[in-house]
């Protein structure tokens, strides 16, 4: 009858078989697990092992980690779907390795395989790639139908204008019509113009208060407007030899009455006339 007994003690195992007595190293089992990455399903139940062989249960793990109990469940188990995204479980992965004392990388790279995050493979990438390569050149070749599509139209569009200019409307054909040139309107014929005329005429008075300094003869000229009404308008001095004599000429062109001017028989302004008064010394 065989019988077995153990104590562990400071990190060594005492195990006795059959009346012997053989001390383990638990250090080194525990890398011996850590290393026969082979002999389990995935690399979850690889971490499981090694964190139970190590006395740690799930929820002390997770409390030293700071990941969720469910999540280091889930990373043991590879179920993806229980995880979140990709970036995440991956870094809890990482983190998860590490507390287990194990080289980050290849857990990371192997748990991406087991639980189907590896990239696609490079023979779906060139296919992908060669389909994009098919739109683009389909995409060209719509272009350029499309550009020379619009260049003949452009085309066609000038040669009708072209057609529609050279036609001569068949009205005019069958009438043998010249070019109708416009002539101008002829301008109509000035109307009949009558100057204004006197009909009462003022002669000034000789200032007697000018005579000490006056010559014997003194001019002054006038200019003034005949209005519609035949009255004088607008007088003003435009020549004068003696300039004490220019209020008796102007007082006395101011009582002139006249005949308009008129246009067709119409009565009308007539602008800058002039007038020259003489006086000569009593």
């Amino acid at each position: 009858m065989l019988q077995s007994a153990g104590c562990e003690t400071e990190g060594r195992s005492v195990a006795t078989a059959n009346g012997s007595a053989e001390i383990v190293d638990m250090a080194d089992a525990r890398a011996r697990l850590a290393a026969d990455a082979g002999e389990f399903e995935h690399v979850g139940a690889r971490l499981a092992a090694i964190r139970e062989s190590r006395g740690v249960s799930l929820s002390e793990a997770a409390g030293r980690t700071h990941i969720r109990e469910n999540h280091l469940a889930a990373i043991e188990a590879v179920d993806g779907a229980a995880l979140p995204a990709r970036p995440y479980a991956l870094g809890f992965v990482r983190t998860y390795a590490e507390f287990l004392e194990l080289d980050p990388r290849p857990v990371v790279e192997q748990f991406k395989f087991d639980a189907g995050y590896e990239a696609p493979q490079p023979v779906e990438a060139e296919k992908f790639r060669a389909a994009e390569d098919a739109a683009d050149a389909e995409g060209r070749d719509m272009s350029l139908t499309v550009f020379i599509a619009i260049i003949a139209f452009i085309i066609w569009c000038a040669w009708q204008i072209t057609l529609t200019a050279k036609v001569t409307p068949l009205g005019e054909e069958a009438a043998g019509a010249a070019p109708v040139i416009e002539t101008p309107a002829p301008e109509p014929a000035p109307g009949v113009v009558v100057d204004p005329r006197v009909a009462e005429r003022v002669e000034p008075v000789y200032p007697f208060s000018c005579a000490p300094a006056a010559r014997a003869s003194e001019t002054v000229t006038v200019a003034f407007t005949v209005t519609a009404t035949g009255r004088v308008a607008g007088e003003r001095v435009t020549g004068s030899t003696n300039d004490c004599f220019d209020a008796a000429a102007l007082n006395a062109l101011r009582r002139w009455r006249f005949e308009p001017k008129t246009v067709d028989g119409a009565a009308k302004p007539a602008y800058d006339r002039v007038e020259t008064f003489r006086f000569e010394r009593p």
